[in-house]
């Protein structure tokens, strides 16, 4: 029998919403769930020689959320990242799931420590590729890591595939990290390189037929030991309609003390639709991390966002620890 490797990660939080509409009504909620400093998993990898400095290896992470429903029988157990490939001295070669193209670029960007979920980091979402085959070129340049990849959607016509490239380049303290991706059009209706603060914010538009998406992403972070820097720009079209466009910006700062991490993050973000109507958001969001080991860390967070020239925000407070094995 091979070996494998099995490790995870959990996290549970208690949050508080407060969200106000435009019309300024405003709701309060609280929950208890997970997600908030990333989501709970399981890892199994395994990995393989098969001589003449090839290695095959193999990855499946999968999402186990005890917190999907009131009681454990409606708990659910979704596919995440899962990857198959070859390595050598061509590169390597997989074929993998995983969240996207720009979704590390994302997170570089972001001090604070940014999941899908975590209020006051306003974004727009797109992240190019999903299901793919992916080609990590060998590093010809030292401090270069370099791939290539093929997102294929599995519908006719190819509608929804994509091209896609990343850069990523460390020298000393310096991290500057690039993505781009081309995507078919899925289908008119369902452009969607959005963000959604209060609630309201519009998330689909029709798109013209056989028109084709585009994304980029920047992530740059300067080590300066004491403090970490962080900056990100993303931008991305729908390429049905010169007006349909979206982008945003991140800055931050991480500083250490000792056990304790306090990264905080300011971002903006704008959405243009075909009739040439532009809507903005801004929002910032701190936290602060502290190591009670090399694996479990409680945190507390809080974020504020809202929409310009309305009333729509929303506010989050989070208090969480997570756990790894």
């Amino acid at each position: 029998m091979a070996q494998a490797t099995i490790s995870g990660f959990i996290d549970g939080a208690y949050t508080t919403n407060k969200a106000t509409t435009a019309a300024n009504v405003s709701t309060s909620t609280s929950s208890v769930g997970s997600g908030a400093a990333g989501q709970s998993q399981i890892s199994i990898k395994s990995s393989e020689d098969l001589g003449g400095g090839m290695k095959a290896f193999g990855a499946l992470r999968i999402n186990p959320n005890p917190y999907s429903a009131g009681n454990v029988e409606a708990s659910n157990l979704a596919q995440d990242v899962s990857e198959v490939g070859i390595s050598g001295d061509f590169g390597t070669v997989l074929l993998n799931r995983d969240y996207g193209i720009a979704f590390d670029v994302h997170a570089s960007a972001d001090a604070s420590g940014w999941t899908s979920g975590a209020k006051g980091v306003v974004h727009n979402t797109s992240s190019g590729i999903s299901n793919g085959v992916v080609y990590v070129l060998p590093n010809f340049v030292p401090g270069l890591d370099a791939l290539v990849a093929k997102g294929v959607s599995g519908t006719a016509g190819g509608d929804g595939d994509a091209t896609a490239y990343r850069l990523k380049y460390t020298t000393g303290g310096l991290m500057v990290q690039y993505a781009g991706a081309s995507v078919n059009n899925i289908a008119a209706g369902t452009w969607a390189t959005n963000f959604t603060t209060g609630g309201t914010t519009a998330t689909t538009e029709a798109t013209a037929a056989n028109s084709k998406a585009s994304l980029t992403a920047l992530a740059v972070t300067y080590d300066l030991g004491m403090a970490k820097l962080h900056y990100g720009k993303f931008s991305a079209k729908s390429g049905g309609d010169a007006d349909q466009k979206s982008s945003s910006d991140m800055m931050g700062v991480s500083i250490p003390f000792g056990a304790t991490t306090v990264g905080i993050t300011s971002s903006s973000a704008k959405r243009t639709i075909a009739a040439a109507t532009t809507v903005k958001a801004s929002g910032y969001r701190g936290k602060v991390a502290y190591a009670l080991s090399k694996r479990t860390t409680a945190y507390a967070a809080y974020g504020t966002e809202k929409v310009s020239n309305t009333t729509q925000s929303d506010k989050q407070t989070t208090i969480g620890l997570t756990h790894g094995f």
